[in-house]
């Protein structure tokens, strides 16, 4: 309860990966859909220096999620994550606002998720890149999901794609605060300016 146990892939084959999805037998429970997060801080920047996260999504439903640190254990990343659905998406950024919180990043993708018996497998189309989000219960069962996936254990990220942007500027030279389709329409990513290496096996 109110935690989080998960790893990313970057993958190559789009379609490749639907068809083994299908070939599972996976059960869709969202289908695609665009999702706008806002995290937020403080002025002092003290919820970054803690590793925290406090975060405003967008998608089917509005929803305010704060974040722990996250710890590595048995090679997957954990960390304690509380959510809350909530009513109106502007109405929260004006009360966060209120309190003192402002906006220090906004990072988009689209998302389809699927049901691998308790596991959730999200497909995400970011401007980075495509990835794939096994969320369980347990290491063990990420890991065996992984397997029937065809992912590269070894290719895991143990990494949020905010971590993963600042990566990117380093390896790259932008600057860029968000991760945005926009920023991102002109150019052409390659695993190595996210450190990564791609995850499908071929």
């Amino acid at each position: 309860m109110d935690q989080e146990i998960e790893v990313k892939f970057l993958v190559r084959d789009h379609n490749a990966l639907i068809k083994k999805i299908i070939e599972l037998q996976l059960l869709c429970i969202q289908e695609r859909v665009h999702e706008l997060n806002l995290r937020f801080d403080l002025a002092d920047g003290s919820l970054l220096a803690k590793r925290q996260v406090l975060r405003l999504r967008m998608d089917t439903h509005a929803r305010l999620t704060f974040k722990g640190p996250g710890v590595l254990v048995e090679e997957v990343l954990q960390r304690k994550e509380v959510e809350v659905i909530v009513s109106d998406f502007e109405a929260t950024k004006r009360l966060l606002e209120a309190l003192g919180y402002q906006v220090v990043m906004m990072y988009e993708k689209y998302r389809a998720n699927y049901q691998l018996n308790s596991l959730v497998v999200s497909v995400d189309e970011t401007p980075f890149g495509l990835f794939v989000e096994l969320e369980g219960e347990s290491p063990d069962q990420i890991r065996k999901a992984a397997k029937a996936l065809g992912l590269d254990w070894d290719t895991r990220i143990n990494l949020s794609y905010s971590a993963l942007l600042d990566v990117f500027n380093r390896n790259t030279d932008h600057a860029f605060r968000d991760l945005s389709f926009e920023n991102f329409s002109d150019l052409q990513v390659n695993p190595n300016n996210l450190g990564l290496r791609f995850g499908d096996l071929v």
